[in-house]
């Protein structure tokens, strides 16, 4: 071979190589390696190899004999491998024969046994009808076992179905028993809420009905003088009077003061102003119909100092919940209407339905 190297020499062998040859090979290579197989024998003394190095080849078979030409060589070679191989080949013939009787020899045992049992059921029969029931018994038990556990599953199953069907029902009854407790709370928070509301309503109507007596006290003292202020001192001591007695009530809210002026039958001119006539002139000869101090700017808001001091300062009306808000009017809205200006109608009966428009009226505003 052209090839080298520990591994290809491993690989060669393990597929049956003898030895390996290199295709340029020595004769004292193929020597040393026919050597090796026991194929020739080394004649050499210890002198000769010092003095000679030539192989000498003796009593060698003759179709291995060494030539001086090349090609002998190598057919030598080629042949002394065939030797070995042939050599190696006996044994494996051997251990090849060795288990074709092995083989032989089992199967005569298997035979004598089969031929032992048949006599040993023949001599029995009684013996051969009991074993014969053992297998059919076994085989029935264990298929008994998996039928007994699903029988025990089952119970247990049906126990824990039974366990949950009772719970279910105490839950249900439980949430029926909820329901009807909550329904009960409703109906019992609707009656409840319902009479809540009754008497709210109630205690609004009568509070409302409180600050109306109230407020129709108070108007009773409306009209005022025709040379007053329409928030005057007197004006001023209702006021109080009222505020205070609203607080003690629970009020809150707004007390609006709307004020009013009269339309008087005047007589005089502007130059020296405007008075009252006498009370038996005819209305038709009154001068002027209205206020003598209609030329005022704020006519129908006029106020005193103390009234005014009232309303920045006073406890009753600041950060106390009770506002006080006021409204002018000026001439509309009369209580008492006037007659015609006509003959029969004197400056008296005109000016005490004056006096009764020169007012101011109190009006209640309660917080929501």
């Amino acid at each position: 071979t052209s090839k080298e190297g520990d591994l290809y020499v491993s690989q060669a062998r393990a597929l049956g190589a003898v030895g390996i040859l290199p295709k340029q090979v020595e004769p004292a290579e193929l020597f040393e390696v026919l050597n090796k197989l026991g194929l020739v024998e080394d004649r050499r003394t210890t002198r000769e190899s010092s003095e000679n190095r030539f192989v000498l080849l003796n009593e060698a078979p003759e179709e291995i004999a060494l030539s001086a030409d090349k090609e002998d060589m190598e057919a030598i070679a080629r042949k002394a491998a065939e030797s070995a191989s042939h050599s190696q080949a006996a044994p494996a013939h051997l251990a090849a024969l060795l288990e074709d009787y092995h083989h032989e020899m089992v199967q005569d045992v298997r035979d004598l046994r089969a031929e032992v049992d048949q006599l040993t059921t023949a001599n029995n029969p009684n013996s051969g009808s009991r074993f014969s029931i053992i297998p059919p018994l076994v085989v029935g038990l264990l298929m008994l076992i998996p039928l007994l556990w699903s029988i025990s599953s089952s119970n247990e199953s049906q126990a824990a179905l039974e366990s949950a069907n009772r719970k279910l029902n105490q839950l249900e009854a439980a949430q029926l028993y909820q329901q009807e407790q909550a329904s009960a709370e409703s109906s019992t928070s609707t009656e409840l809420r319902q009479q809540l509301n009754h008497q709210k309503q109630q205690a609004t109507e009568q509070s409302g009905l409180l600050y109306n007596s109230i407020t129709w006290a108070i108007n009773q003292s409306s009209p005022y003088d025709i040379r007053e202020e329409a928030y005057s001192d007197r004006r001023l001591t209702l006021i109080q009077e009222m505020i205070t007695r609203l607080q003690a009530l629970g009020f809150t809210g707004t007390v609006q003061l709307h004020s009013y002026l009269g339309e008087f039958c005047l007589v005089g001119d502007e130059v020296n102003g405007y008075t009252l006539p006498p009370p038996d002139l005819p209305a038709t000869n009154c001068t002027l119909i209205g206020h003598p101090l209609q030329q005022l700017p704020s006519l129908g808001e006029r106020q005193s100092i103390a009234f005014a001091n009232f309303i920045a300062t006073s406890p009753l009306v600041n950060n106390s919940g009770i506002s006080i808000e006021r409204v002018s009017h000026l001439y509309s809205s009369p209580r008492a209407l006037y007659p015609p200006q006509q003959q029969g109608v004197t400056a008296l009966e005109w000016n005490r339905i004056a006096a009764a428009n020169n007012r101011v009226e109190v009006t209640l505003v309660p917080d929501g």
